[in-house]
């Protein structure tokens, strides 16, 4: 059965039927919890189909058969997956040693809390579907009373399950594996973040030194939930740094590329041409919130021409022996990920590598500032700015300008829409295309089916995420922290911005 198959619930009540009705006259626990687990899944059916009516009016303009509501039946449809295999498990251990081993009996207890816990949030999400036919109000309100209603029953929901065993359940691949170790390091990193010497090695001593989250997964999710209810913002900035951090980069290999450089563009006066004036734009130097007179950029390329910034590799000879191709047509603006408060272009650069390599062009990255320091609107100003920058320096690029396409991931998603916006309403060259991966387009915890996949997110959990998007568009966040998780909820704001929710 295919991952993206709508959920396959005849097919689970027709094993557990066999089981019951075969296999369980001597162990009458078994086929209590077999049972119970059937009715959990038939009001999961009820509310996957609730969910279903008319779910394509939630769908792209575009024709995309995609939204939040169908991502949460592609979570259930996985989950009967996992929950057929545990079965024929079940079948095959009862056919063949005549009992169901401690094991696979503890992951039945795991899979029925996972189903409970998806139980509630399809809840909510018939909830909020019933509420509106649209996925957000023209000017979604955080604080309105139903909203902030519906926000307190996501952060008061124990979301568990979802971080033990089952961890990353509905990722796949490399994707889900890679989940596991990744929550170990965050537990660990908790227990050694802050504090004094001597709490570190309490804290370190108690966890076994990291061995109690690799060998019980219950303790691992208890420590992830709390973390994510109770450290502040700078736990996660310090966190989602680490892979750009010394030792990392000394036992990762990038891709190898010809060009691949750090540039500081300083601001000074720019100009550049508007498509409704003979008139050229002045473009705003970034100056909110921080006192900051340059902003890096990365340069990634596979060749080099002469025009590009950077060396070649015939610095050290008395005349260069390179064979320059003509500029390329196409270049990628590209803007990172890290909820606005952490990481740069490094911790991109593996698949901007390859990227380049492959479609054989020119990558300009920015590393703009980050919030809480440099919140809203200051990472727009500098991202629009490098922009504008680019559209008067095409031949230090190694690009002849005629194609732009805009790449940005999560905060860096919301950077590019933004910035698109900024070019249409300022009436300069617009990119031909945007690559929105995962985008945050509305800076505030407004409830949705999409938001609601973070109660599951094994990286960027509700309360993680609801500090992110405070630090970003709060100017004085900083002076009312330490925030509890309460206080996040109460002091979170909506503003009726289009640059900071395109």
């Amino acid at each position: 059965m295919s991952r993206l198959d709508d959920p396959h619930f005849e097919e689970i009540y027709t094993i557990c039927n066999d089981i019951t009705e075969n296999s369980c006259e001597d162990d009458p626990l078994l086929e209590s919890d077999v049972e119970s687990m059937v009715s959990k899944f038939k009001m999961l059916q009820v509310l996957t189909n609730k969910i279903s009516v008319e779910i394509s009016q939630y769908d792209s303009k575009t024709g995309t058969k995609a939204n939040g509501y169908r991502s949460l039946i592609r979570v259930v449809g996985t989950l009967v997956r996992h929950c057929i295999e545990l079965y024929e498990t079940i079948k095959h251990q009862i056919s063949t040693l005549g009992y169901v081993g401690s094991d696979v009996r503890e992951d039945l207890l795991t899979w029925s809390s996972v189903v409970e816990r998806l139980i509630n949030i399809l809840e909510l999400a018939v909830e909020i579907k019933s509420s509106t036919d649209q996925l957000y109000p023209d000017k979604p309100d955080c604080q309105s009373a139903q909203v902030y209603r519906l926000s307190q029953k996501v952060k008061d929901m124990d979301v568990t399950p979802f971080y033990g065993s089952a961890l990353g359940f509905h990722l796949r691949g490399d994707s889900r594996r890679m989940m596991h170790p990744l929550a170990i390091s965050m537990a660990s990193y908790s227990d050694i973040y802050g504090g004094s010497i001597f709490g570190k090695i309490k804290k370190l001593r108690e966890s076994g030194y990291c061995w109690n989250y690799i060998n019980n997964p219950n303790i691992l999710a208890e420590k992830i939930v709390a973390n994510s209810r109770n450290m502040q913002v700078d736990f996660a900035q310090n966190f989602y740094n680490m892979s750009e951090s010394d030792w990392v980069s000394k036992i990762k290999t990038l891709p190898k590329i010809k060009t691949s450089t750090s540039i500081k563009i300083s601001y000074e006066a720019l100009e550049v041409p508007r498509t409704n004036s003979e008139i050229n734009f002045k473009v705003p130097i970034p100056s909110s919130h921080i006192n900051k007179k340059s902003v890096q950029v990365q340069l990634i390329a596979n060749f080099r021409t002469k025009e590009m910034l950077g060396s070649c590799g015939c610095t050290t000879r008395l005349t260069c022996t390179c064979k320059f191709p003509a500029p390329k047509d196409l270049v990628i603006f590209h803007v990172h990920g890290g909820g606005f408060i952490s990481q740069t272009s490094k911790s991109h650069l593996d698949y901007l590598h390859q990227w380049s390599s492959k479609l054989d062009i020119p990558i300009i990255s920015v590393d703009y500032s980050l919030a809480p320091e440099a919140p809203y609107p200051r990472a727009l100003e500098e991202v629009f700015y490098v922009y504008c920058w680019m559209l008067k320096h095409f031949p230090a690029l190694g690009t002849t300008g005629k194609t732009i396409i805009m790449a940005g991931d999560s905060a860096g998603g919301n950077l590019v829409a933004s910035t698109t916006l900024k070019t249409i309403t300022n009436h300069i060259r617009k990119p031909d295309a945007l690559v929105l991966s995962y985008a945050a387009l509305l800076i505030q915890f407004y409830p949705s089916p999409s938001r609601l996949l973070c109660l599951m997110d094994p990286l960027l959990m509700f309360g993680i995420l609801l500090r992110c998007l405070n630090a970003y568009q709060d100017p004085n966040y900083l002076k009312t922290c330490p925030r509890s998780i309460n206080q996040e909820l109460k002091l979170a704001k909506s503003v009726n911005d289009i640059f900071m929710s395109p």
